[in-house]
C-alpha cells in the first residue's frame, strides 16, 4: 500500500479514524488519571493473597443497603467514600494493606487517594470491584 492509497483511505473513512483517536485517547487519559491517583490496581487472586498472608483490610464504598447484601469478607462499609463517616474505624488500620472497592472498580481509586492522603501507605483497588469479586465465585458475606 502507497503513502498516496493511505492518504485516500483515511479521507474516504474519516468518521472511522476521528473514532478510533477518540478511543485511544480516552485509553490514555484513562491510565493516566489511574496511574496519577498512585493506588495500584489488584486483582481478585491478588486480593485473596493480601486478605490471607498479610491481614489486608476490604473497604467497601457501596451503599449501606447494597453492603447488607452481600460484601467481601471481614469488610468495613464506608458508603460513598464518606472518610469522616468512618475515618476513626479505619485508623487502627494504617499499617495493613487496604483494599478498596465498589461495586464495579470505577470509584475506588478516588477513595484510596484519600486514604493515602491520610497517612495510609498500602492502598490498592480491587479490579473490577464486587462485581468481579463474584464473577470469579468468590465467597460473599451476608
Amino acid at each position: 500500500m502507497s503513502m498516496d492509497q493511505l492518504i485516500e483511505f483515511v479521507t474516504n473513512n474519516w468518521v472511522l479514524f476521528l473514532a478510533l483517536a477518540m478511543v485511544i485517547v480516552w485509553i490514555v487519559v484513562s491510565e493516566f488519571s489511574r496511574f496519577a491517583r498512585g493506588v495500584p490496581p489488584v486483582d481478585s487472586t491478588e486480593a485473596t493473597r493480601l486478605y490471607n498472608r498479610e491481614d489486608a483490610l476490604f473497604v467497601d464504598i457501596r451503599s449501606e443497603a447494597d453492603f447488607g447484601k452481600g460484601h467481601l469478607p471481614g469488610a468495613i462499609n464506608v458508603p460513598n467514600g464518606n472518610m469522616d463517616q468512618r475515618h476513626k474505624k479505619l485508623d487502627k488500620h494504617k499499617d495493613k494493606p487496604v483494599i478498596v472497592y465498589d461495586a464495579q472498580g470505577m470509584q475506588a481509586g478516588k477513595f484510596g487517594k484519600q486514604l493515602k492522603e491520610k497517612g495510609f501507605e498500602k492502598v490498592h483497588q480491587l479490579q473490577g470491584g464486587f462485581n468481579g469479586w463474584q464473577e470469579a465465585n468468590l465467597p460473599v458475606h451476608t
